[in-house]
């Protein structure tokens, strides 16, 4: 196995010292070893901070700022690095001992491949598995109605400087989508392995489910205006994608309502609108 795997490892960290380590140990024990190790700390409390003073690794480096946002974080690990590729990875998540060693190999073998991920186990409790998520990767039409990769990936930083980054403007969440949208529109593809190599932690509150509870539309609003020339260049494909699913959507909608579990529920129900109604009026 050769010794120099021209990776840098980014990770940044927001309040994560309660899984910080699990995150580091799976990178220390891949099976092809990332030249760099970089931490990029966003401003974490002191409890987080105190961990990761503790460090004590050759090849880690941790850096500490003021709370900027994760794109800001990331940007900064990633102009740190001077390796060719770079493996993002979320502070809360950890990955398999042949995440690099796979992704990798892709990377060297297809030139047209600008980032690399794997489908994803999702868990929170004990470590429980949820679901697999199986993302398609694919081209930059494949992105235009929702995120089909993982922000755990391995890429090209030639891909990072040829968009400027990840757009920190974007503190409210999709900064990956909205990512991988201005990469694959320079003719780059995202390959994903068939393979559970990396495990996502679900927390009671995170920063996906804030965005998807309450700034969806003005982040897609945002994501559509940025890259409009690639919503009006597959202008066919993403209004009848938008037709389809709200038709799958209503069909969903009605399957429900008409139930057995909401038809019981309602009458449960029904006495207490029924007082409800009696109080109010």
């Amino acid at each position: 196995m050769k010794s120099k795997s021209n990776v840098t490892v980014i990770i940044p960290c927001y309040n994560d010292g309660a899984y910080i380590m699990q995150a580091l140990n799976s990178v220390l024990n891949q099976t092809v070893k990332a030249e760099q190790i970089i931490i990029v700390d966003d401003g974490s409390l002191d409890e987080t901070k105190a961990i990761l003073n503790k460090i004590n690794e050759a090849n880690v480096v941790v850096v500490f700022q003021e709370n900027k946002g994760v794109s800001n974080a990331r940007n900064k690990a990633i102009n740190l690095a001077k390796t060719e590729f770079v493996l993002n990875l979320d502070a809360d998540d950890y990955i398999e001992p042949k995440f690099i060693e796979k992704t990798l190999e892709v990377l060297k073998t297809d030139k047209t491949v600008g980032v690399v991920s794997s489908y994803c186990r999702t868990f929170k409790n004990k470590n429980k598995t949820l679901e697999i998520v199986k993302p398609l990767g694919g081209m930059l039409k494949d992105f235009i109605i929702k995120n089909n990769g993982r922000a755990n990936a391995l890429f090209r930083k030639r891909c990072w400087e040829e968009v400027g980054g990840y757009d920190e403007i974007m503190v409210n969440g999709y900064e990956d989508w909205e990512f991988w949208i201005a990469v694959l529109k320079n003719n780059w593809s995202m390959y994903i392995i068939p393979e559970v190599l990396s495990s996502y932690r679900v927390k009671q509150t995170s920063r996906d489910k804030t965005a998807i509870q309450n700034f969806d539309f003005e982040l897609r609003q945002y994501i559509f205006n940025k890259h409009r020339e690639v919503f009006e260049k597959y202008f066919d494909y993403y209004s009848l994608e938008l037709l389809r699913r709200n038709t799958v959507l209503k069909n969903s909608v009605y399957k429900f309502k008409n139930s057995m579990d909401y038809k019981i529920g309602a009458f449960i129900l029904a006495p207490v609108r029924f007082l409800k109604r009696k109080i109010n009026g």
